[in-house]
Order: C-alpha cells, then structure tokens, then sequence
C-alpha cells in the first residue's frame, strides 16, 4: 500500500525470531510475560445436534432438535486468555460471573488452559454470560451415518459443521456496585506485577456487563498512573472513551467510531464501500481523530490488507500512520476469534519489549494462523509464530 502520508513497516524478521524464540518452550522459556484479561467473560458452548434424530414432541407437537454432543470453551476475555496461553503467557483473568452452571463450566474451562482465575468474582446476582450454538453437519461434506459399530459419525466438532441460530443470555440488570469494587481491588492488587493488560470490553448497552462510564474511566486512570505497563483496550461500541490505552478496533469500528462522534449514529458496524483507495483515506482520517482523542496510540485492522498503527508524537500535534503488512491465508478460513488472537499477540510482542510496530507485525501473524483452524475457536503458539516468521526471512 503506497500514499503519501503512511509509513511502510520496516520489519527485522531475524530480530523477531530471536525476540519469539525466547519464549517458544511453554513454561520453561527464558521470559515468561504475566499479562491480565479484564473485562467481559462468556461460555462458548457449542451444542451438535443431529437432524436424522429430530423428534416431535409429544407435548406441543413442535420439533424436538437432539444434541449428542457439546464442547465448551472460555470466550470473549477467555478467548484472549486462551491465545496467551498457547503462546506461553502467564495469564491473569480478571471480571464477573454467575454462580450458576455455566459459570461453572466457563471456569473449569479458564482453568484448563492454565489461566489464573483468582480475578474473577462470581456471584448469584449475575447471569454468566453465553454464546450457544446449535451446529448442525454439512449434508454436502459430512454427510450422518452410524457406522459398524453402531457409533454417529460424522462426531462432534469433526469434519464442517454449520452453525444455527445462536441463542445468547447476558446479565438483565448492571452489575453491582459491590461486586465491580471487589473485581477493582482484586486487579489492583495484582497489577504491579504485570507486564500487560488487556481490555476486553465486548458488549453494547443494554447487555448489562461490567462496564460503565465511570469503569472506563477507572482503566484510563490506572492506565495513566501505571505507564511501565501495556494496556491495550478492545471495544467494539467504545473505542472513543478511553485514554492512556493503546486501541486497537477494526476499520468498521474505527470509521463506525468517527462517524457517531461527528454526528452521525452509532451502529454495530459501519460498512466500507469495495473503493480501497476512498476507505483509505477515511481510516486515515478516523484513526489520527482517534489518537488524538485517546492521546494514545491506536491499531486498525484491515483483514487481508494487514493493519494500520497511529501513534501520536510526544512533542507535536502530529499522528504517524504506519503500514503493517499482511499475512495472506489461502481460504478455506473461519475468523471467528481473529480479533481476540490479534489483541493476545500484540499484548504478548509488546510485553516480551517488542516495538508497536514488530508487535503489530506479530499480531498479524498469531491471526493468520488461528484463522486457518476451521469450526473452532483457534489459537497459535509461539513456536507456530517463530515458524511463520523464520519463512518470511527468505
């Protein structure tokens, strides 16, 4: 991508081998970043159902769909946690939950990728957040039978599976102002020993989570009192009320952003037009407003086109657009979780002493990695990363 007014990336892909390699051997590696995950939490959990046993019931009559199989996995914040994990990060879980069944589960899943859970605050006044999806098999691809033995094939999470309607349950009420104080006391606790912190503030208004205004506010100004240590904030309808924070949004969010501070309405995402070139010069005007704003620098994805880094200077009103090239993945790809795997490289380059910029780099890589793993919620590990990068120095 060539304009005038942006930065092409100057990538040492040698030096990022040797940054990586460093923390390739999970938990026995020479630097082992702590980074947190504050915010909103939620149980992915994926229910297979099989349409050859659908049953009417007997008492509506309606069909009665029969799920034989389920995986469960920590999502939102948990799928940050995850991606750090498989890249060798000691990670710290920070929000609230119910004490209710999938809260249950969602903990048991956070602790079986090794996460720290001693964060999170569970309580009987909260619903645990939910993302169910009914996954159906592919009659094209994955075709039912029972084989010899008189097991269902295809199995659950094997082979394509399309995913239903999902059904989605989130807290009714906001959460308590007891019950954010103790999740602050708990994280404040815990953050002179952090390298990084990651915000995953997830849901729009009326989902009712954690976050308010004045909890925002509360990440800015530990953000500003704590600047040996990397906050990097993911919002989807927020981006615009952080400060002291790295951002980092995709273009839809970022032009969405732009848009509802000039007048416009907020949406869930604003869509770009197939001119490259006109949404270009859109991103470029959305991301410098935004850096100025929060002060701080910001990182837009652009899917196949890589991303583009804004960073304020210290000593002028000027905002430098950087480049970062992309990692072409040949299809077929599920970005399902992209962002979150984004936001656990860029966190994990940065606290490993990386530049924005290589960590943007590296970002893009732990993405395009976990994108190639279809009908699962990917992840890639330091070693997967170092492999990528080590094909790039030739």
């Amino acid at each position: 991508m060539f304009h005038e007014n942006v930065v092409p990336a100057k990538l040492d892909y040698r030096g990022l081998v040797q940054a990586l390699s460093k923390s390739s051997d999970f938990g026995r590696s020479e630097r082992t970043p702590a980074i947190a995950v504050i915010g909103d939490y939620c149980l992915d959990k994926y229910l297979y159902v099989y349409p050859s046993l659908d049953e009417a019931s007997v008492e509506t009559g309606i069909t009665a769909f029969q799920v034989r199989g389920k995986r469960l996995f920590a999502g939102v914040g948990g799928t940050i946690a995850g991606n750090l994990r498989a890249l060798g990060a000691e990670t710290h879980c920070f929000g609230v939950i119910g004490d209710d069944g999938e809260g249950y589960d969602l903990l048991k899943a956070l602790k079986e990728i090794g996460a720290n859970v001693e964060g999170v605050v569970v309580s009987p006044d909260v619903l645990t957040g939910v993302y169910m999806k009914p996954m159906r098999p592919d009659p094209e691809t994955n075709p039912e039978c029972v084989d010899e033995s008189g097991r269902r094939l295809p199995e659950p999470g094997v082979g394509t599976w399309l995913e239903g309607a999902r059904i989605d349950i989130r807290n009714p009420v906001p959460v308590s102002s007891n019950l954010v104080d103790e999740l602050k006391r708990r994280f404040l606790e815990k953050l002179p020993s952090f390298d990084a912190v990651v915000v995953s503030d997830q849901f729009p208004t009326g989902s009712e989570s954690l976050f308010s205004n004045e909890f925002r506010s509360f990440i800015s100004e530990v953000a500003r009192k704590v600047p040996d240590v990397f906050f990097l904030c993911d919002s989807r309808f927020f981006i615009d009320a952080y400060r002291n924070v790295l951002v980092k949004c995709n273009a839809y969010e970022a032009l969405d952003s732009f848009n509802a501070a000039h007048g416009g309405e907020l949406k869930r995402e604003t869509p770009l037009d197939g001119n490259s070139d006109a949404n270009l010069e859109k991103l470029l005007r959305a991301g410098r407003w935004l850096a100025a704003r929060n002060a701080r620098p910001v990182l837009v994805t652009r899917g196949a086109l890589g991303s583009l880094l804004f960073e304020p200077d210290a000593k002028s009103a000027a905002i430098k657009a950087t480049s970062i090239p992309p990692n072409p993945v040949e299809p077929p790809i599920d970005i399902c979780g992209a962002g979150d795997a984004t936001n656990a490289g860029l966190a994990f380059a940065r606290a490993l002493g990386l530049n924005l910029v290589d960590a943007a780099y590296v970002a893009g890589v732990v993405s395009s990695i976990t994108i190639k793993q279809i009908g699962v919620t990917g992840t890639a590990s330091a070693s997967q990363v170092v492999d990528a990068l080590r094909s790039k120095e030739n």
